[in-house]
């Protein structure tokens, strides 16, 4: 059989054209590609081959005109044994790539052998993945590009994420583009109640359809809400908290270029990535708590490996601006209130750890970072490979019980590359008192004293 994602008027042109008589399936929101773990994405689409491809095709006699349902899907081959057992499959890598026939062929003899079973990952592949990866790890292009994902992903096991997550509502920060919009359409598709936190309306909107189009789930809402302004959380949760929450993603994120101050008088990179979801994961506490299976995830950024904990001038009132370190500051923020977080709330059922997702190909590294990904484009990973580490943590039961772990590609990894960006225990206490200390109620977010980010004079909180 035939499975495609077009209009059914394209199906029987296509079933015309070839003088076909086998079944034609047509599969709209995707729901097989996913299952089938088919790839999506833009840059494979501009891989050097796929002109090529298309030559050989036209060459063939079939040439390409319009495109029909998603441009970006692609596809795969399976042979699939009457009695169930996976006898071949093939996952394209980019437009026009096909399997050779005689592999095809060769799995529809009687005598083939199935596939192993894809549930974890054959002894021999999880070795070639952990020996690779320690070849690729300690440079820092091959561990986070895509070409590290395809490495570190042979150690994954097929069944990590074989799990139905009904009954589960998962909240997402910045979820109408990248990372973030990935994260809620994996989420939506394992069949949890997603709820889209944004802060555009009408960006969050068309996401919020896109993935409940994606993936025929009909549990999918949008919560306006800006990640850098206090009321607005506040006025959010209260909203978000009248229902169950079981998993909270961190993922709100912005790189401005210059110094922006917010409403409550906070530098808006500051805002944004630590005291804003430090209120909303407090005032969502008791929610989280009430879960059987609670779990918090940050989404950091390896560049926090290059800096350490500043609470001299976390508003960067005294220093030059420089958008990047303001970023990393922050990302190595997020990582320590993660581990602190997991303190507080050990004992519970709430899981609360950080992941970095590497390199990724999204909105936000192409409008914030553009010199950087005119030079990377070639070899970074798409947003859902970035943010396959992201729904790992928050859906799977391989996750484990850790909390309180820093993870990248499903594997947990060191806070620290060098000692110099280590914290004291003083900073941790002090960086918790701090948060605490902004988003109190009674707290004048403009008092000299916390625009300069200094920290009560009691550090036992």
């Amino acid at each position: 059989m035939i499975v495609g994602n077009g209009a059914a008027n394209f199906a029987a042109a296509f079933r015309e054209d070839f003088d076909l008589d086998c079944p034609i399936l047509l599969d709209p929101e995707l729901r097989a590609y996913r299952a089938s773990g088919l790839r999506r994405g833009r840059v494979e689409l501009l891989s050097p081959r796929v002109p090529l491809n298309a030559l050989r095709a036209l060459r063939a006699g079939s040439r390409q005109t319009g495109i029909e349902g998603d441009p970006w899907q692609l596809g795969g081959v399976f042979v699939i044994r009457s009695d169930g057992e996976l006898m071949y499959r093939y996952v394209s890598s980019e437009a026009g790539d096909h399997p050779p026939t005689n592999e095809i062929l060769e799995a529809l003899e009687p005598e083939a052998e199935p596939l192993e079973d894809p549930a974890s990952p054959s002894s021999s592949r999880a070795w070639l993945g952990c020996a690779l990866s320690r070849v690729v790890d300690p440079f820092i292009v091959s561990s986070f590009d895509r070409t590290g994902f395809r490495i570190h992903s042979l150690t994954f096991g097929a069944d990590d994420l074989d799990v139905d997550l009904s009954g589960r509502r998962c909240l997402v920060t910045g979820a109408n583009s990248g990372i973030g919009y990935e994260t809620a359409l994996a989420l939506a598709d394992l069949g949890a109640e997603v709820v889209l936190l944004c802060r555009n309306a009408e960006r969050g909107a068309e996401a919020a359809e896109c993935v409940r189009k994606q993936t025929g789930n009909p549990r999918v809402s949008l919560e306006i809400v800006d990640m850098s302004d206090l009321e607005s959380i506040r006025a959010a949760a209260v909203r978000l908290g009248a229902g169950p929450v079981d998993v909270l993603v961190h993922n709100a994120g912005v790189l401005p270029d210059e110094r922006a101050e917010t409403g409550d008088g906070l530098e808006l990179t500051f805002a944004t990535h630590v005291v804003g979801p430090f209120l909303l994961t407090r005032l969502l506490r008791e929610n989280l708590e009430a879960s059987s299976d609670g779990r918090v995830v940050w989404v950091s950024s390896g560049g926090m490996y290059t800096r350490r904990l500043n609470l001299e001038d976390p508003n960067w009132k005294s220093r030059d601006y420089d958008g990047v370190l303001a970023y990393a500051e922050t990302k190595r923020a997020q990582v320590i209130l993660a581990e602190l977080w997991a303190e507080e709330l050990g004992g519970g059922t709430v899981l609360v750890n950080s992941m970095h997702p590497g390199w990724a190909d999204t909105p936000a590294v192409q409008g914030s970072l553009p010199r950087f990904h005119r030079v990377t484009r070639q070899i970074l990973r798409t947003p859902a490979e970035g943010a396959d580490t992201v729904v790992w943590l928050a859906a799977s039961k391989h996750a484990g019980r850790p909390t309180g772990r820093f993870f990248f590609d499903r594997r947990q990894r060191r806070t620290h590359l060098v000692p110099i960006t280590r914290e004291s225990l003083k900073d941790r206490r002090a960086l918790w008192a701090l948060c605490e200390e902004l988003t109190s109620e009674r707290s004048s977010m403009r008092d000299d004293s916390i625009s300069r980010g200094c920290p009560p004079e009691d550090d036992s909180t």
